[in-house]
């Protein structure tokens, strides 16, 4: 797992809360009360409504995993499928109503779902392997930016670096460097609510404020200011 995320909330009777999940170049596995789904690569910011109470939590797989979990992650893109684990549900909900502080709730719960995934993906192979390493490489190297920067950085041909990006992430290598520097920038974006947004893009490899402001609209349908407003009043 690349890691793990909870979060729970308690609205008012009849309110709603608009969330939008960002998209990461990996598969995303979680835990709700009604049941258990498996989310392939998203190539945009998904839309979920928060009614009345409740809880999740979620697993950011590794591409090894997602792969061993999904089949082929390509054919996943932007798809949800239900995943039956009645035991799974069981355990996590009783963590949340056994274990009142939250924190603590959230920590057994990740402890469920962890064990859950390790009894069911096999050890990797080693273009599994390569796989997590081009996508730790890519996330925390900028200066990775093509596919021969991807290359060399894992010593290896293109055609292996293409081939395990298709095979194991789901995506392409653009595509994954894209989405990385996204990622970068949306959390230098909450990190530094002062910083100009110009400044921000420049510091992030975009060739300018209106290069960024594009590219954060069409993956998270917000503008810059709004996704910075949004990420002042997260849910719990």
């Amino acid at each position: 797992m690349r890691w793990f995320w909870a979060a729970s909330w308690n609205l008012p009777d009849g309110g709603t809360s608009e969330q939008a999940l960002l998209p990461f170049a990996a598969a995303n596995l979680a835990v709700e009360p009604t049941g258990v789904t498996l989310t392939g690569p998203n190539t945009g910011a998904v839309a979920h409504t928060l009614k009345s109470h409740g809880w999740v939590v979620a697993a950011n797989l590794q591409p090894a995993a997602s792969a061993a979990l999904l089949g082929c992650p390509t054919r996943m893109r932007d798809l949800t499928q239900a995943i039956i684990a009645d035991d799974l549900v069981a355990a996590v909900t009783q963590a949340f109503h056994r274990i009142e502080a939250f924190d603590d709730a959230a920590d057994a719960a990740v402890a469920a779902l962890s064990a859950w995934i390790v009894q069911r993906v096999p050890p990797p192979s080693e273009l599994a392997v390569r796989a997590n390493r081009l996508l730790a490489l890519v996330e925390h190297d900028q200066t990775i930016t093509t596919l021969r920067d991807a290359a060399d950085a894992l010593h290896v041909s293109q055609r292996t670096v293409q081939r395990v990006a298709h095979d194991y992430i789901g995506m392409s290598v653009g595509e994954i460097i894209r989405r990385s520097r996204l990622q970068r920038t949306l959390e230098h974006v909450r990190e530094s609510p002062t910083e100009s947004l110009a400044g921000i893009a420049a510091a992030n490899g975009y060739s300018d404020h209106a290069h960024m402001a594009a590219e954060l609209r069409t993956i998270t349908r917000q503008t810059a200011t709004q996704y910075r407003t949004a990420a002042r009043d997260p849910i719990h």
